[in-house]
């Protein structure tokens, strides 16, 4: 089945992340295809040259429109918490609520996958490590927002392709094992046995016993609530 990797990254965040109260800007977002297509989604001057400036309305319009025309292909979105973050953001930008909502209904979340088998959940770079790959350069995901700031555009362009990239390696690595694999944080190999599925499906998956863990587990509602709202929710 085919595929479409799919990631953002926004205007820095001030204090903790509370999408309930603010929904950051998306600087830019990337698309790339099983076939290796990469697009990049930002504000462009007519060189083609990055401005600097949050992506517009147009342009995240455009970008469903895109990530819609994929899945009415059977291309699969997937994505890494796409249904609790990039979607949502996705959705606020491109004032297509419901739209977006469907889509993230429809796609694969590896994230949210493994949160609703296991109870908890793991950054992409722990999964990308089990196939071999890393974030660029070092950086992190609280860098990529301070770098556009100052104008690092090429640099913040380069570190979602490569995001984009580990995602695709990750899923592809997940369908073949019939397993997701990350590493733990005592440094070995940890893995979710079972077929990667949609958000949809993984909603309704049977609840994991979270009996051993030391804090309630955040609950499914915590991604998803945004969508709970819109057509063929459940």
């Amino acid at each position: 089945m085919g595929y479409v990797l799919f990631d953002l990254e926004t205007e820095p965040i001030q204090g903790s992340l509370n999408l309930d109260r603010h929904v950051p800007a998306i600087t830019v977002a990337a698309t790339l295809t099983h076939e290796g297509a990469l697009d990049l989604w930002h504000d462009q001057d007519q060189a083609g040259k990055a401005t600097g400036r949050m992506l517009g309305r147009d342009g995240a319009q455009e970008l469903v429109r895109t990530l819609q025309r994929h899945t009415a292909q059977g291309v699969v979105p997937v994505t890494w918490n796409g249904s609790g973050f990039d979607f949502r953001v996705l959705a606020k930008a491109s004032g297509l609520t419901a739209e977006c909502a469907e889509l993230a209904w429809q796609h694969v979340d590896m994230m949210f996958w493994l949160h609703c088998q296991k109870g908890f959940s793991v950054g992409l770079d722990r999964a990308a490590r089990t196939v071999g790959m890393g974030k660029l350069d070092g950086l992190s995901g609280a860098d990529a927002p301070r770098l556009w700031a100052a104008g690092d555009y090429d640099r913040v362009m380069a570190y979602v392709s490569q995001d984009v990239r580990m995602l695709g390696a990750v899923y592809e690595g997940a369908v073949q094992a019939g397993a997701l694999r990350w590493i733990n944080t005592r440094g070995y190999e940890s893995r979710a046995e079972g077929k990667l599925c949609t958000v949809r499906e993984a909603y309704r998956l049977p609840m994991p016993d979270t009996s051993w863990m030391r804090r309630p587990p955040w609950s499914r509602e915590r991604f998803v609530g945004w969508m709970l709202g819109s057509e063929g929710a459940t």
